[in-house]
């Protein structure tokens, strides 16, 4: 910048001194003319007078003489023509060596009867001259005479030439302090502006902690004051858009649903942790990337564009089958511009809806399945009254055999409709249920003569192994026993015969650990993960000899387990039979 501002300044520099330098000639050459011409005019017209007076009382006799006699500048040659343009009188030379002068400008035009002012070079003199040529008229015989002055130019010519020299060293001198000075100008002037320009460079990195120094009352250091000031400003607008755009961040981030703003030509402009999560990104930076990229769905990607075109936005939902099987809600909405008047992006809301859907797929399930439960007895019901209206029921003893069936699909039904009742309970009652003191060992002894007159009738023995230092829990005792009730119902009814069902009760890492196992026909394996879904039932062939349940207990088991804060899961294999563990936390308090 400085050097910049310092050829500049020798350009006008230069520019200046060469216009002031030829004003100054110009000026001083037409001075000095005037001077040189003033002079010869007013000595003309007195030499033309004296000459005429002369010419009138003497002729062109001595004339010559005459004329040299009056000359009072050595510098200033008089000459005197006569009509014929010859010589008559001369002061510098031999009047009868010279030339006619009658073609002479000046001359010509004064026997003309004009006055002449003409400078131009002498061929007898061989010098520049400025010549002026007055006419007079002669008394002998009534012809015009020219008196022509002149003065040769060599002196002024030399006296300009000095004072160009002079003015050449004045320009040369001048120039240079000039230059000095203009340097030291030049540098106080870039100087400030080199530290605006750094600045304006930090300021475009993002450093807003430099200020500049300038404290001139100039321009500059107005304009100095103004930058510190917008500094200053700009730090406070950024700092500010940066703590909105970290709150908007985090708002974001803290929503549950994945979220995805693109622009127009679908370039992702933010991406929130949920969406990368329910997508499977690891990727950090995605700002900048096509939609394609993180989508990795060509369906969604043709979705998005006609939605676009056609400038509708509805909700879809697909399936991402890669790591694991997700079902997504899309949403899709126009990001407009603060007036609404046009349209800058997209806003795209991703929700996980696989559990939504499978509690719909799982009540729709219960539904059907309670509508089925319900339905076949009441249809046998039904049946078995219709036949006895019918009169069947004077048939004593056909009579008492359906009216054992129709009671037996009652109490089926009794059965169902406690086992919803039990479940929608424990759903309702969720970690609300009175806790007591339940000692395990005891708790079991209360249940297993239950089903002593059922084994016995199988021929299945039951047996306890419960170790004493297994201790209590805290719950529901009632709900414990149910739940020890339901395994060992299940375990009697579906061991062979002869069998053997086993209750045992043990420490393992700080649980308390409760096991129900047969030796039973035991599940599938393929049927394990759904063992616990509510009117899920393995193979009826399992139970083709016994009366079916409602398909409700294991999930009345699970769920009780669930309250206690236990953990259920089963091991089984077709043929040497199943077993059920519950793992009970260890209570806190206790050795």
């Amino acid at each position: 910048m400085g050097k910049k501002i310092f050829i500049s300044l020798v350009y006008v520099l230069l520019i200046g001194f060469c216009i002031a330098g030829l004003l100054s000639y110009v000026t001083i050459k037409s001075t000095y003319y005037k001077v040189v011409e003033d002079k010869l005019i007013s000595n003309a017209y007195l030499v033309g007078e004296l000459v005429s007076k002369r010419i009138e009382a003497h002729g062109f006799d001595g004339l010559n003489d005459y004329v040299n006699s009056i000359k009072t500048y050595d510098e200033v040659r008089i000459t005197v023509i006569n009509s014929q343009g010859e010589v008559v009188a001369d002061t510098e030379e031999d009047i009868s060596v010279m030339d006619n002068h009658k073609d002479r400008p000046e001359v010509k035009k004064a026997l003309q009867g004009l006055e002449s002012l003409e400078s131009r070079y002498s061929n007898t003199i061989n010098a520049d001259y400025l010549y002026f040529a007055l006419p007079i008229k002669s008394n002998e015989d009534g012809s015009i005479i020219a008196v022509r002055l002149s003065m040769a130019l060599r002196e002024i010519n030399l006296i300009i030439k000095n004072y160009l020299f002079d003015l050449f060293i004045a320009f040369v001198m001048g120039l240079n302090v000039a230059l000095i000075i203009g340097f030291i100008l030049s540098k106080k002037i870039a100087t400030p502006l080199t530290k605006i320009t750094q600045m304006s460079g930090e300021i475009a990195k993002g450093n807003f902690d430099i200020k500049l120094n300038i404290k001139d009352d100039d321009e500059i250091g107005k304009l100095a004051y103004t930058i510190n000031h917008m500094s200053q400003q700009i730090q406070y607008y950024i700092s500010g858009l940066n703590t909105k755009n970290k709150e908007m961040e985090a708002i974001l981030s803290s929503v549950a649903s994945g979220i995805i703003a693109i622009n127009k030509e679908q370039k992702i402009l933010f991406i929130n942790e949920n969406a990368k999560k329910l997508l499977h990104i690891d990727d950090e930076e995605l700002a900048g990337k096509d939609l394609i990229y993180v989508l990795r769905s060509h369906r969604i990607h043709e979705y998005l564009n006609n939605e676009v075109m056609n400038g509708e936005y509805r909700e879809i939902e697909f399936t991402l089958n890669y790591p694991e099987e997700k079902i997504i809600r899309l949403y899709k909405n126009p990001i407009k511009e603060r007036d609404g008047s046009n349209t800058i992006g997209t806003i795209i809301v991703l929700q996980d809806v696989t559990h939504v859907r499978k509690l719909e797929r799982i009540r729709s399930e219960f539904v059907a399945n309670v509508s089925h439960e319900l339905k076949t007895p009441l249809t046998s019901i039904k049946g078995f009254i219709e036949t006895l209206k019918e009169g069947a029921i004077k048939d004593e003893e056909t009579a008492l055999r359906f009216l054992d069936i129709v009671y037996n699909e009652a109490e089926r039904l009794v059965e169902l409709i406690d086992g919803i009742l039990t479940l929608s309970e424990l759903e309702g009652k969720k970690g609300k249920e009175t806790k007591e003191r339940i000692e395990l060992s005891t708790a079991i002894d209360e249940v297993i003569p239950l089903f002593k007159s059922k084994a016995e009738n199988k021929g299945v023995t039951i047996m306890k192994d419960v170790s004493d230092k297994i201790g209590y829990i805290n719950g529901s005792k009632d709900r414990f026993k149910q739940m020890i009730i339901n395994l060992i119902d299940n375990a009697v009814k579906y061991s062979k015969e002869g069998g053997k069902v086993t209750i045992r009760g043990y420490l393992e890492n700080n649980t308390k650990v409760i096991s129900v196992e047969d030796n039973g026909i035991g599940i599938p394996e393929e049927d394990l993960p759904r063992i616990f879904e509510r009117f899920y039932r393995v193979d009826k062939s399992r139970s083709r000899n016994e009366r079916s349940g409602s398909g409700l207990g294991l999930s009345i088991v699970k769920h009780i387990a669930q309250n206690m804060g236990a953990e259920i899961t089963v091991e089984s294999k077709i043929g040497k039979g199943t077993k059920f563990i519950i793992r009970f936390p260890h209570e806190k308090g206790e050795p």
